[in-house]
């Protein structure tokens, strides 16, 4: 028994126009058959249906990734400054209250009935001391959310009743404390109880929230000052750096002048 094999030819047109080159020499191959597919995939580089390399597509797909990523950035930042904002109206109610409510109470008395944790007043002391120095007029950056896109705007701007209202307060709020510290101390000592719970400690402050509080303020007004300097220094160097840095030499032309 004689097998006779027929062997069956397509036709395969190829075109070198509007092939983007990537080296010398180097033209890639757009395949105009249907008979593409019993190509190898080195050879089909282009889609024969949408006419898109591979590299086109990959470049198309990034730039949809990074776009994707910008969003997201923009939706994180929005989330952020509308959460500090919220943070913020709740800690200015409270310093409100504590303040500048009309009464015949004092700040004492205030405390006593508002019973705020350690954690509240730490962040009472970080608002009453961001509100100074916004009021002071000193540069700062402020992330603000327009159009659900987050922007950084730098803002210098001197508010003198705003500043009359909020200087001196944090020392007025920690004068304040320091009375509770020592009423805690001297029921200690009238039960004869001189243990301090963990919950007082950690959650109120115990007989040392003056002292926490201090060192609050304290502590943000020295980073406040170091970043200060930093930038300071950063703005002196690229001013040496300036000065310092030789002018580049002149070319002479085609036609043998200096610029």
């Amino acid at each position: 028994m004689r097998f006779h094999w027929t062997v069956l030819t397509f036709p395969v047109l190829v075109s070198s126009a509007f092939v983007p080159r990537t080296r010398k020499n180097d033209v890639r191959l757009v395949v105009e058959s249907p008979s593409a597919a019993f190509l190898p995939p080195s050879i089909c580089l282009f889609s024969t249906a949408s006419g898109q390399s591979e590299a086109e597509r990959l470049f198309q797909r990034a730039r949809e990734l990074r776009e994707s990523a910008i969003q997201d950035e923009h939706q994180v930042h929005v989330a952020l400054s509308e959460k500090k904002a919220q943070r913020d109206a709740k800690t200015d109610k409270l310093i409100n209250s504590l303040f500048f409510e009309k009464g015949a109470s004092t700040l004492v008395d205030r405390l006593h009935k508002m019973n705020l944790s350690i954690e509240t007043l730490e962040r009472i002391v970080d608002r009453l001391d961001e509100r100074e120095v916004i009021a002071e007029g000193k540069e700062h950056v402020r992330l603000v959310a327009k159009d659900g896109k987050a922007t950084f705007e730098r803002v210098s701007l001197k508010d003198d009743e705003e500043l009359a209202r909020i200087q001196g307060k944090i020392e007025e709020l920690i004068g304040g404390v320091m009375v509770l510290d020592d009423e805690f101390r001297s029921k200690k000592s009238t039960t004869g109880d001189p243990y301090v719970t963990h919950t007082d400690d950690q959650h109120w402050g115990g007989d040392k929230r003056a002292e926490r509080l201090t060192n609050r303020a304290h502590e943000i007004r020295r980073e406040r000052e170091e970043q200060f300097q930093n930038r300071l220094e950063e703005f002196y160097e690229a001013q040496r750096v300036k000065k310092d840095k030789p002018a580049p030499p002149k070319v002479k032309d085609d036609h043998g002048l200096l610029p």
